[in-house]
Parts: structure tokens; sequence; C-alpha cells
């Protein structure tokens, strides 16, 4: 067995954090210059030329890059031969994230008591409030961490719809384009799309979210489902109200999907949104 210490999660994961809050995914700021080497529109133009500065501006200054500091997600992946000492997963990336919070000056954007109406201590002892933890048990001896820094804006834009499963794969299509486009400005676009399809209500929301995780790249996954991204990018870049909901050439910059099996009697579908930041990264111990 191998022993991963909860100390080196916790900088794992503080490390994580402090590279994605003042930067965006390298490949979500390729994808903003080459946008903004394709568009003829002026305002959307200068629109990403402020997009591209402010990435640059906030890496360089290490500041938010955006004021919304965002939630934390984390997919970990546990290995079957790894032994974590020094308290449970939850409990030690709880500890990382109040750190991280901390030595970051991030904002503070939980309420502990939604409905309710907030409470008194902005930073309750329940470790549910810090951070969304997905986790797997894998083959290997590794413990890898995905993880994300989730804004509110894009997060409210984002839908599910358990479809009849005779629903037409171009009904699934207008589904996604649709929760796109009519969110015009509001999750920050250029946005990545993360879908979700099968498995059952609360599955396919994640899938949605893990599958803003993947590579902006093909690789060499199923062309079928690579060929229908680019089918659904396309559609929401001709029907989109582009950058910042103030027109141009680019509302989204990647389509990604995962498909799971599920019951014969429903087809769930769920649509994530990320803003342009796109604040993701991955640690492996």
């Amino acid at each position: 067995m191998k022993n991963i210490r909860a100390m080196d999660i916790r900088a794992a994961l503080c490390d994580a954090v402090g590279e994605i809050f003042c930067q965006p995914h390298s490949q979500s700021l390729e994808l903003l210059r080459q946008a903004l080497e394709r568009e003829s529109y002026e305002t959307a133009r200068d629109m990403l030329s402020a997009l591209i500065e402010n990435a640059e501006l906030a890496a360089r200054e290490r500041i938010p890059a955006c004021q919304d500091t965002g939630l934390l997600i984390v997919f970990a992946e546990l290995g079957t031969d790894v032994l974590i000492t020094g308290g449970t997963l939850r409990e030690i990336l709880d500890e990382a994230a109040r750190a991280a919070w901390k030595q970051f000056w991030l904002r503070d954007s939980l309420n502990p008591r939604p409905v309710l109406g907030p409470g008194a201590d902005r930073f309750p002892d329940s470790v549910s409030s810090h951070l969304i933890l997905h986790l797997d048990q894998v083959p290997g001896d590794a413990l890898t961490l995905h993880v994300a820094l989730k804004g509110g804006g894009a997060e409210n834009c984002s839908a599910l719809r358990m479809f009849l499963p005779t629903a037409a794969q171009c009904e699934i299509e207008d589904f996604i384009v649709h929760t796109v486009t009519s969110a015009d400005g509001r999750p920050c676009p250029p946005v990545s799309v993360g879908v979700g399809i099968g498995g059952n209500f609360e599955t396919c929301a994640i899938l949605a979210k893990q599958a803003l995780f993947l590579p902006r790249d093909p690789g060499d996954e199923v062309p079928r489902i690579r060929d229908w991204e680019q089918s659904i990018l396309d559609r929401i870049n001709r029907e989109g109200s582009g950058v910042q909901g103030m027109g141009g050439q680019t509302t989204a910059l990647a389509v990604r999907i995962l498909i799971r099996s599920c019951h014969i009697a429903s087809l769930p579908v769920a649509v994530n949104l990320d803003c342009h930041c796109h604040r993701h990264t991955t640690r492996v111990l």
C-alpha cells in the first residue's frame, strides 16, 4: 500500500487553488486568442482583448481573475492501493479549502443557510459548505485531484431535462443549444459547455460537470461524439449572442459530452456552463 499523508494532500489542494484563482486553464486562454484572431466585429474584438489582458494581468499580479472566486469542486480518483493517513479525504480537503481561502484572500461567497438566510458564522464547521467532492475508486497507487473553481453566474444558467427515451438526437441538440443561447451574456461568454447524457437525474448533472474537465482537443476518442460536439459548437456560435452577449462570432469555446447508459424509461440530459475563465487544474499524488 502507498501511504499518502494528510499534509501532502492539503499542500496539493492549496497549490491547485493558488494556480487557478488567478488564471484560466491554458487551453481556454489559447482558445480565446484564436477567437480574437478570427473575429471581425470590432466590439467583440475589444471584449476578447480585454478578457485576455485581464487573464494575463491577474496571473502576473496574482490577483483573482474574477471577483467571483467561486465554489471549490473536486473530482477525486482514489487508487485501490492507497492508504490516506491523518483523516478522511473530505476532512482533509475541507481543511485545505479553508486554508486556501485565507492564504489567497478569496471572497467568501458561501451562504451556509440558504432560504433561511445567512447565519452569523460565514464559515461554519459543516464540511459540505466548503467544497463539493465527487469520489471514485480506481486501480493503482495514486490519488488524483481534478480541481475547479466554479462561479455562480455560469452555474445559474445550467439546466437539466428528463427526456422521453424516444427523443431524437436533434431534440437533445435543440435543448443544449437553447440552454446556451438563451443565457445571453449572463454566464460571461465565451463559455465552455459540458453535457451529460444518461445515468439518472443526479448522474447526468455530475457527468455534465465532469465533461468540463475533458481536454479541449479531440484526441483519439469516439469520432461520432466528437463530430457531434463540433456540430453543436458551430451552431451555438451561429445562433448565440457572442462575446459577453454583445455580438461576434464566439459564444462558446468548446462543447464536451459524456454519455452513460440509463433506464429504458428515461433519457436524462444536463447542460453545465462555465465562464471564459474556466479555472480547472489537476494534481496527482
